[in-house]
């Protein structure tokens, strides 16, 4: 099928090597997975996520700190962490469903902003554990500034 507007039938504009494609496409294969992780992130439920930061109690995070989010349908959570600080690096426990991820259990990991090139065109085998932490279920995660993870 031809695309592309007016005189420019056929001709691509965006560079797939360029590294803010590759992040954008990593994203999408997550998100248009065909299993219950793909299902979730278009269909689940959302829910804000406390964290907990410099042994602090789980609170909802103010700007500057790492804010959590998860999206459920049916036996799948995703989760999804981002560093809202644009300069520093951010470590804090995520609160995770205790009894999709209870503790001991492990999640993978499907996107990290970190990834170079390579390892966003082919995801690398890597998990998370699930820890109790405070009497909760949460997955400990380290971002760089502006970072994002997924994980389920």
């Amino acid at each position: 099928m031809a695309f592309g507007a007016l005189g420019t039938w056929g001709c691509h504009f965006f560079n797939p090597d360029h590294p803010t494609y590759l992040r954008v496409a990593a994203i999408a294969r997550v998100r248009n997975r065909p299993d219950l992780v793909g299902k979730a992130l278009r269909r689940g439920h959302l829910y804000f996520r406390e964290t907990s930061c410099c042994q602090s109690p789980f609170f909802f995070p103010p700007a500057g700190e790492i804010a959590g989010w998860a999206q459920i349908l049916y036996t799948a959570e995703v989760v999804m962490a981002l560093n809202t600080h644009g300069l520093e690096r951010r470590g804090a426990w995520v609160t995770v469903d205790s009894l999709l991820h209870p503790p001991g259990s492990t999640a993978t990991v499907y996107y990290r902003s970190d990834w170079h090139d390579d390892q966003l065109r082919e995801p690398p085998a890597e998990t998370l554990l699930v820890q109790e932490y405070q009497g909760r279920a949460a997955v400990w995660v380290e971002l760089l500034a502006a970072g994002m993870l997924i994980f389920s």
